[in-house]
């Protein structure tokens, strides 16, 4: 019996042990075992994963070669990515995405698809190769303005946003669950912009921490790479909405001066 207990406790043990190392936060980013060196290359830059341009790895060690390439984005815009950027270009952080998720390049243990399901279906991850180039996808490279449909305040030139909170049902809304997106500025640049990483962490999916205004840290559940909570799987939750509301102001409820609750 207590060798029966014994085996049963070793295969509870190897189990559980084998669950928590499927949630490694890097999720899909792990990429059947790539880790953090299927885009960072600790040296030699591109030429260290096989490609051609060693001068990647100037920039967070990137490790993939970067693609010049027009795109056609939404709303009829343009979006011109380089073949290098220097590390103060806000452009790389949607630049370095598309390295891998252009399309243009077979990137190991990447399929083409998700490896979550969006309403029950994977969906393409080589966002440039569905015969609409970029303009079925959210717009990046613009900037972020405040006021009118966005939340009332400033942003500075380091892509720092400040929210006019003297409206009450605005203050609610940012110190209950704050503005996690990230935004990207220079000084002599035009404005702070929204790139790829604004609203995706490429590091973190599953669980992300993130701050509200009165800088309370939270731990949250998130999915898709998402800066803040997103908790598709609580059918209460409206974590996924607050999440593009924390930058879309005028589709809040507090727009209409109802306060919400984020759960």
């Amino acid at each position: 019996m207590r060798n029966a207990m014994f085996i049963m406790l070793i295969a509870t043990l190897v189990l559980s042990g084998v669950a928590i190392a499927q949630q490694d936060i890097l999720g899909p980013h792990n990429l059947q075992g790539h880790g953090c060196a299927t885009c960072h290359a600790p040296h030699t830059g591109a030429q260290g994963l096989g490609g051609k341009d060693a001068s990647t790895g100037v920039n967070y060690l990137w490790g993939r070669d970067f693609f010049p390439n027009t795109y056609t984005t939404f709303g009829n815009g343009t979006l011109v990515t380089l073949s290098s950027y220097s590390s103060t270009d806000v452009l790389f952080h949607t630049g370095a995405c598309l390295a891998c998720h252009d399309g243009n390049v077979t990137v190991a243990g990447m399929t083409g698809q998700t490896f979550e399901t969006v309403n029950g279906v994977q969906v393409p991850s080589y966002l440039n190769k569905d015969g609409y180039s970029l303009t079925n996808d959210h717009p990046v490279h613009v900037p972020y303005v405040p006021g009118s449909r966005n939340w009332p305040g400033s942003v500075d030139v380091n892509g720092n946003i400040v929210w006019d909170t003297t409206d009450s049902y605005v203050a609610n809304f940012y110190n209950t669950y704050g503005h996690p997106a990230r935004l990207y500025g220079v000084p002599g640049n035009s404005g702070p912009s929204i790139e790829c990483s604004s609203c995706h962490n490429p590091h973190a999916t599953f669980n992300t921490q993130m701050s509200t205004g009165n800088k309370t840290v939270l731990y949250v559940k998130t999915a898709m790479f998402v800066r803040g909570w997103y908790d598709e799987g609580n059918a209460n939750s409206n974590s996924a909405t607050q999440f593009c509301r924390s930058c879309h102001y005028s589709k809040s409820n507090e727009y209409a001066h109802v306060n919400s609750t984020t759960k």
